[in-house]
């Protein structure tokens, strides 16, 4: 079972009540960061605050979402924060969503414009990342483009100076400065959007989808960090085509690095890429899988963090494959997922023909998905803690 972590709450602070929260992204609204934003600060405006979200630029991709009920800013526009905000105001709550070092900037620049609780989100393990993007023994930043990364310095001070941090996964808590109240901050999944639903027949014919075959979607880009795991999915989906089993592989997002190598030719010819495609268009993507597969295995890269994917794609009531790590910490293999030790090629594909042939297991884990996902996986009910968390950092003085 989920268990939620709670916080101690402090009384309330009688000077200054709580209304005005500033979320600041690292990108725009392109990002599967921007999707748990998104759905966040649409939540506490209904819940009566008053939210905005800035971006470095090109606010105008908030059409990639739609039904935004905040405001939005350009980075550019921090002089004309107050108006955007009903009291005219500044905000009460900076929640920067990752200390990569274009957030770090901003939020410093913030500081000296007005007064607020600066509260951080951490969703990876940055360490690793730096060392994946940069290699092990270059540690300078340089360049506009490495804004985009944590400073491996000026992060740590970062986080250190924050009044509380939010963590995607508790196994994140290990990774970030004890002295800051710590709050577990779960995803959710709008099953408005994303639910079980038949294959969509026109898209599948559009895309040349033979009838009878098997097809695996992955919708995410592929990075120094995860290359080798979206390679072993390619590998499976070739591998099982070898076995006899007709099977394609559906894949959105950009590669961000050459991943597949000499064997590029031969394993794409099962698989159809799709790029980067509107948000609003990935569940009727996923509505033509068949299984549903995320690759990897416990690391110091899988282990803290959550793919937003996972839970799209639980809430699809699809059997979803996925390594012993992250959400499989809170499921139950062969009851609302099938969970391996290793997702690579030779297990994966071991795991979808099981899938294939065993209705019973197909049948259980579509049905057990799409229960967690909508028991669990609830933007409401995490936000409505978040806020709660929110008021206990307004309270300390």
């Amino acid at each position: 079972m989920l268990t939620k972590i709670k916080t101690r709450w402090l009384s309330p602070n009688i000077n200054r009540r709580l209304t005005n929260i500033l979320f600041v992204l690292y990108y725009d609204f392109g990002t599967n960061s921007a999707i748990h934003v998104h759905n966040i600060a649409n939540n506490l405006v209904i819940n009566g605050l008053d939210c905005v979200v800035a971006v470095p630029e090109n606010k105008d991709s908030i059409k990639e979402i739609g039904g935004n009920l905040y405001k939005i800013a350009e980075f550019r526009e921090i002089g004309n924060l107050k108006q955007l905000f009903n009291n005219s105001r500044g905000p009460d709550i900076v929640h920067a969503w990752t200390p990569r070092e274009i957030v770090r900037q901003y939020c410093e620049e913030l500081r000296s414009k007005y007064r607020f609780k600066q509260i951080i989100h951490m969703e990876d393990n940055e360490d690793f990342i730096l060392k994946k993007a940069l290699g092990d023994h270059n540690y300078q930043m340089n360049e506009v483009y490495h804004v985009q990364l944590s400073h491996p310095v000026k992060y740590r001070e970062f986080l250190a100076s924050a009044d509380g941090i939010t963590v995607i996964i508790d196994s994140l808590r290990n990774l970030v400065p004890n002295q800051a109240p710590i709050h577990l901050l779960m995803p959710g999944v709008d099953t408005s959007i994303f639910f079980p639903r038949e294959p969509d027949e026109l898209m599948a014919k559009s895309l040349g989808i033979p009838i009878n075959s098997t097809v695996i979607c992955y919708t995410g880009g592929v990075h120094k960090a995860n290359a080798e795991e979206v390679r072993s999915l390619y590998l499976a989906v070739a591998l099982l085509n070898q076995q006899g089993y007709n099977t394609f592989l559906i894949r959105t997002g950009y590669d961000g690095c050459e991943f597949l190598g000499n064997d590029e030719l031969w394993i794409k010819k099962y698989s159809i890429e799709l790029g980067r495609v509107a948000y609003r268009e990935i569940p009727r993507i996923l509505s033509l899988a068949n299984i549903l597969v995320q690759p990897g295995c416990p690391n110091e890269f899988n282990n803290y963090r959550l793919p937003s994917k996972l839970p799209e794609f639980l809430a699809m009531g699809k059997p979803v494959i996925l390594p012993a790590t992250n959400l499989a910490n809170y499921l139950t293999h062969k009851e609302n997922a099938y969970i391996l030790d290793n997702a690579d090629e030779i297990q994966i594909s071991n795991a979808v023909k099981e899938l294939l042939q065993d209705n019973e297991l197909y049948h259980r884990l579509s049905i057990g998905s799409y229960e967690f996902a909508k028991l669990h996986l609830n933007w409401q009910e995490n936000c409505q803690e978040l806020q709660k968390f929110y008021e206990s950092v307004m309270s300390v003085k």
